[in-house]
């Protein structure tokens, strides 16, 4: 297929796909994916172990309280981030949620399959990002349950075994739990807050590719790509930019989401199964994917 061929009709005028990378399950770029689509590779399975335990969340009983009936979902395994390639100090990297991570590979892939830089055809001063998400991603939980474990601790030291225990060793107990506790969550610094919000997202990749039109992320909830996409369209036909770098990136597997969505019965625990009479519920999946778009008349 010729990139002429891959063109979006909008008000009569077309617009160009000239470059798009992804990091979806069992791919981490376009090309292995689209492989898989032919094969007809199935990319749901069981919750991985590094991710959460179903052990802890799972109950078979769709009423059972806090618990999700399903352990399925599409998840992407493997992904390494190197802060460095793009000239983020560590630290900052390590603070930044997996969904800026994607989409900083994404975006800097799927402008190298535009050929930028070097084509000479992408001017960073009038190249937009507009990127679809919806509830950020999964850092934020980890950096809220730290700032309320003090509520935690409060009730630990109210119960009436505790307060059985010498001064000493009561006091020693929390201290190891709490210890224990803030070793597997992430510290809370000045790079917290700016890695972990949904709206950073879009930011974060200009500002490490160095592209300077206008950057901005769309929630428009399951529609928030496509909220994007129609954003970055609208740029082009008015003319206020000649490139957008668009597209969606997701990452809210974590077992609150799981629960949450299992409370309204809306996901299925044995399989995806859409538009079928068997149908009942959807399988969550997660990735990222990027596009490169210009107006036909200029890609």
């Amino acid at each position: 297929m010729q990139r002429e061929e891959l063109g979006l009709e909008t008000a009569g005028k077309a617009i160009a796909v000239v470059g798009l990378a992804a990091i979806l399950p069992d791919a981490h770029d376009a090309a292995t994916f689209w492989e898989n689509v032919k094969a007809g590779r199935d990319s749901i399975g069981e919750v991985p172990p590094e991710r959460w335990d179903p052990r802890d969340y799972y109950d078979p009983d769709p009423s059972a309280p806090d618990k999700t009936y399903s352990k399925i979902g599409a998840f992407v395994r493997g992904f390494r981030f190197e802060s460095t390639r793009f000239r983020i100090p560590p630290a900052v990297g390590a603070a930044m949620d997996v969904t800026q991570q994607w989409m900083l590979c994404c975006a800097r892939d799927a402008l190298a399959d535009a050929g930028h830089p070097g084509a000479g055809k992408i001017d960073p001063e009038r190249t937009a990002v507009v990127l679809g998400n919806a509830l950020g991603g999964e850092l934020h939980e980890l950096t809220t349950f730290r700032v309320l474990l003090p509520e935690v601790w409060r009730e630990l030291e109210s119960l009436p075994e505790l307060g059985a225990l010498a001064e000493s060793a009561r006091r020693s107990l929390l201290e190891c739990l709490a210890a224990r506790v803030c070793a597997k969550l992430p510290p809370i610094t000045e790079d917290a807050m700016p890695g972990e919000l949904g709206n950073v997202i879009a930011g974060r990749v200009a500002n490490a590719l160095d592209l300077r039109g206008p950057n901005f992320t769309t929630d428009a909830a399951c529609a928030s790509s496509l909220a994007a996409l129609d954003a970055a369209v609208g740029l082009l036909l008015q003319g206020r930019v000649d490139t957008v770098v668009t597209g969606g990136v997701d990452r809210t597997m974590a077992p609150t989401t799981f629960v949450k969505f299992s409370k309204i019965g809306a996901l299925s625990a044995d399989g995806s199964r859409p538009f079928d009479a068997t149908a009942n519920g959807f399988v969550m999946g997660e990735g990222a994917v990027a596009l490169v778009l210009r107006r036909l008349a200029d890609a």
